[in-house]
């Protein structure tokens, strides 16, 4: 189909966006001080390149990551890691899990402590974040049933 080649890179881009937005990454971001901060431990994969890293979790075989070890971002000076993410996207129907740091905690969460977005292009996402080692390993009964009634509303929108 002619233009199918810019939709596509569209919705990535999309994608991509909103994974920023839903990383917590924001102007006004307060910067605390390391003194401040305690290490956290985190699993660290995309199921783009390891299936092991989607739903159903497989933790054993997957890395973890101790956040406070991480390299500061260009863009946040001085913040440091302090929670766990888990992020689900769903672009083309492609469902893709990417877990790892999280420097901001994002305050519009849900009582699951997760974000919902929703783009153009059938792109949609799921950003969840935590603050205890290793909870980002979540396959909950209830985050899944959680975003699959969100894909479903939103599909039929």
């Amino acid at each position: 189909m002619p233009g199918s080649g810019k939709r596509e890179i569209g919705a990535i881009l999309l994608a991509a966006f909103l994974a920023q937005i839903g990383c917590g990454i924001e102007a006004r971001a307060e910067v605390t001080t390391p003194a401040e901060q305690s290490w956290i431990m985190c699993y660290q994969c995309n199921s783009e390149y390891d299936p092991r890293c989607g739903d159903p979790f497989d933790p054993y075989s997957l890395g973890k990551v101790n956040c406070s070890l991480v390299e500061p971002l260009e863009h946040l000076p001085g913040q440091r890691p302090s929670i766990c993410r888990k992020n689900v996207q769903k672009v083309y129907g492609k469902i893709r899990v990417v877990r790892g740091c999280g420097y901001i905690q994002d305050s519009n969460l849900n009582a699951e402590k997760c974000l919902y977005r929703s783009g153009t292009y059938n792109v949609h996402a799921q950003y969840c974040s935590c603050t205890g080692d290793l909870c980002n390993s979540a396959n909950q009964a209830v985050t899944s049933a959680l975003l699959i009634s969100f894909l479903t509303v939103a599909a039929i929108l």
